[in-house]
């Protein structure tokens, strides 16, 4: 009988020795992978951040001369941007002359070169808009299908928060895709909120990206993108604030909002 219980004991013990040390891996594991994860974030962003862009307005009678509006990332050849509708339309509300709307490009040492952009599609129904660059061609990132996004995944985004407030440098968040969800996005003014607008907003909902990440105003526009490919997946365009729009600082609820990739590839398919 003592030498059962001793075999017994040993073999208790062995077994607690075993699963010690696969605990042991699966935490070395755990913390090797999250250091990789943060290996390939930081390489991605560096490879990123020269297809960001500042969008806004131009004049050089203001002061200042550059109002920032919301962020950009170059697509296709290099001389197109995507960013949202309702930061391209407000230019329309800011400035008569059509020309005064401009992206800012990173250049080099910290250097912002400016170019007047057109519009070459502004659609309010999945908040996004394509500019067309007058200037040089810039670094452009690759728009893939958001198909495969899941409800869990790790992703990030990239623009400049809180305007200039922050000065104009790239800011990059991670966020988990909390909710694949279908939601009416709300109409840029409130004079188009007729009975007939809100009609047509119960019945154009779209998919959306809920992201439990804290993005401001000036995030709008901005690409949400896989950490590892760096990968457009989507578009950052609104986050819920718990309060009023002045409270955007303080009140911020941590959930933003992002339009998938597959509407940006259907609106640069109408133009090639």
């Amino acid at each position: 009988i003592l030498l059962l219980e001793e075999r017994m004991a040993m073999a208790l013990t062995k077994r607690r020795l075993l699963q010690s040390s696969a605990m042991a891996v699966l935490l070395w594991a755990s913390a090797t992978n999250s250091s990789i994860r943060a290996a390939a974030l930081a390489d991605t962003v560096a490879r990123t951040k020269p297809s960001i862009v500042l969008i806004g307005t131009y004049r050089a009678t203001d002061s200042p001369r550059f109002r920032l509006l919301g962020t950009g990332f170059v697509v296709g050849e290099g001389t197109r941007v995507v960013t949202n509708a309702h930061v391209a339309g407000r230019a329309d509300a800011l400035e008569q002359d059509a020309q005064a709307l401009v992206v800012q490009v990173p250049a080099s040492n910290g250097i912002w070169s400016m170019q007047k952009v057109r519009v070459l599609e502004k659609n309010e129904r999945h908040d996004l808009a394509l500019l067309q660059m007058d200037g040089a061609a810039a670094p452009a990132l690759k728009v893939t299908a958001s198909s495969g996004v899941r409800e869990g995944d790790d992703l990030a985004f990239t623009g400049f928060p809180i305007g200039g407030l922050l000065g104009f440098s790239p800011v990059t968040h991670r966020a988990t895709v909390s909710s694949i969800t279908t939601m009416a996005l709300p109409s840029p003014t409130s004079q188009r909120l007729s009975a007939r607008a809100i009609r047509s907003l119960r019945d154009a909902k779209i998919e959306i990206f809920q992201l439990d990440a804290t993005a401001y105003p000036g995030n709008s526009g901005g690409p949400l993108f896989d950490p590892v490919s760096g990968e457009v997946l989507g578009v950052i365009n609104m986050v819920l604030v718990k309060s009023t729009r002045e409270f955007v600082l303080t009140k911020l609820s941590g959930i933003a909002y992002a339009i998938p990739s597959r509407y940006v590839l259907e609106m640069l398919e109408r133009h090639p």
